[in-house]
């Protein structure tokens, strides 16, 4: 008799077990890469909330630093309210706004945030929004920018907005020329006196 489990079949008679073939080491290994692909998508997708709630608190906060630095300012410019308030020296007012506008400027500046060069510089469509053409004065090249109308800004290199100018275009020149000699000639003089004889 072969060694394993005895087992009785429906008609009654003594069989022994068969042993475990191929195929059932094969189904073994099928529900066990089943079970870890399972695990793996679980893993994935908890991953997946995961990341996306740190994003979304990411984005919640990321203006966080920048705001910090913006406290102290918003603390001047309550202190520059109050003086206007109390009507106190024009020259403390005007202190006060130009550090308030220089801190401002510090912030921007720590964030990568630059102002666009305009006056004198070629006009680039790609950083300045023309507002108007004026003629060109003494100097100008055309083509220039020659007034600032709204400061524009870079941002690491990016145009936040682009800033609005006036260029300078050639100036005009009239066709109709003045005539050189201005005094009658002498024979419509004669012609027109012999008319009213």
């Amino acid at each position: 008799m072969a060694s394993g489990h005895i087992i009785r079949d429906r008609r009654g008679k003594d069989e022994p077990e068969p042993a475990p073939t191929e195929m059932d080491r094969l189904r073994q290994e099928l529900q066990q890469a089943k079970a870890d692909y399972l695990r793996v998508l679980a893993d994935v997708d908890n991953t997946k909330k995961r990341l996306h709630r740190e994003k979304e608190e990411a984005g919640k906060y990321a203006a966080e630093a920048t705001i910090r630095q913006l406290l102290p300012i918003i603390d001047s410019l309550g202190q520059a309210v109050a003086a206007v308030d109390k009507r106190s020296e024009t020259d403390a007012i005007t202190q006060g706004v130009h550090l308030i506008y220089r801190q401002l400027l510090g912030v921007l500046e720590q964030e990568g945030v630059k102002r666009i060069a305009t006056i004198g510089h070629p006009f680039d469509p790609h950083q300045h929004e023309a507002v108007e053409q004026v003629e060109a004065t003494d100097g100008q090249a055309e083509g220039a920018v020659v007034e600032e109308v709204q400061v524009g800004y870079t941002m690491h290199g990016k145009v936040l907005r682009p800033a609005l100018v006036n260029v300078a275009k050639k100036p005009q020149t009239s066709d109709i020329r003045p005539p050189t000699d201005i005094r009658p000639q002498t024979s419509d003089i004669r012609k027109s006196n012999s008319s009213e004889v």
